[in-house]
């Protein structure tokens, strides 16, 4: 399968595309559930009263993704500790080791974590990886390790926990830090898409249904992408719109099957589970 030319050829999203629907490598795509928090719709778009449009329940739920191939497991972030879950209010089940443990997976078999950035729900379970290669982005680390970043509002979504164990793998060499659109490995490539955090990143996977987009907190829901809604935690809003167009662009494309939202329970619906482990949900197989 190869990518079409709907986006611009040339664009660093489409390159990637490109790369990954022509990779020979595929990937089972498994998203992991944690935990979850009931909330209100005017807690979670920015500037909700806005729109025009009563309030109403919401459901955050709490992933990360699991990558396997026949030649490598890689995980797309780690999830969130019991204490970052709990200190915040949420509802925590499992443990990322423990939730990797159900498949099978010791963290030695883990090659590598692509953060796609380093709030406590997605950096949370690296204390549980040791010796693990992290890839992140150059603005994500140096963001975090910035006095600007210590204003409450953006300091409320880390924990200086986690930044410790990046600070600390990156002082051991274990951290690949990438400042453009990059292949991560064959079939699996990342592209810079901020606005939610300076750094964040979204992951382009080749899988059997074609290439999944995994788009991290660059868009929480399929609604925020659907309707160019935002989210309501964000360092600069004119680089969440242009990344919302960005994965649009994307899931325009014939060569990309599905676009998965951060945060979204939705997934769980289109997708069947694992037997016998319903908080696995397969999203692609390889």
């Amino acid at each position: 399968m190869t990518a079409s030319t709907g986006m611009h050829d040339r664009s660093p999203a489409a390159r990637m595309l490109r790369e990954c629907a022509g990779s020979t490598e595929r990937y089972e795509v498994l998203a992991v559930h944690q935990g979850s928090l009931d909330t209100l719709r005017s807690h979670v778009y920015l500037n909700h009263d806005l729109y025009g449009e009563a309030d109403g329940e919401m459901t955050i739920d709490y992933f990360f993704w699991v990558l396997r191939s026949a030649e490598r497991t890689v995980l797309v972030d780690t999830g969130m500790s019991e204490r970052g879950a709990r200190s915040r209010g949420r509802r925590f089940e499992r443990t990322t080791s423990d939730a990797l443990a159900d498949l099978g997976i010791r963290p030695e078999d883990v090659e590598r974590v692509i953060l796609t950035h380093a709030h406590y729900d997605h950096a949370g379970g690296l204390r549980e990886l040791p010796g693990v290669r992290i890839t992140a982005s150059v603005a994500e680390l140096a963001f975090w390790r910035d006095a600007r970043s210590q204003r409450r509002l953006l300091r409320s979504v880390v924990d200086d926990d986690d930044l410790a164990v990046i600070d600390a793998a990156e002082a051991a060499g274990l951290v690949d830090a990438i400042d453009e659109a990059s292949v991560i490995a064959p079939g699996i490539a990342a592209i810079l898409a901020p606005g939610h955090t300076p750094g964040e990143l979204a992951v382009l996977v080749r899988t059997r249904e074609g290439v999944v987009v995994l788009a991290g907190d660059a868009t929480h829901f399929d609604e925020e992408l659907a309707r160019d809604m935002p989210f309501r935690h964000q360092t600069d809003l004119l680089a969440m719109y242009d990344s919302l167009a960005v994965l649009r662009e994307l899931s325009d494309d014939p060569a990309v099957s599905e676009v998965v939202a951060g945060h979204d329970g939705a997934v769980r619906a289109r997708h069947r589970s694992l037997p016998a482990l319903d908080h696995v949900t397969v999203i692609a197989e390889r």
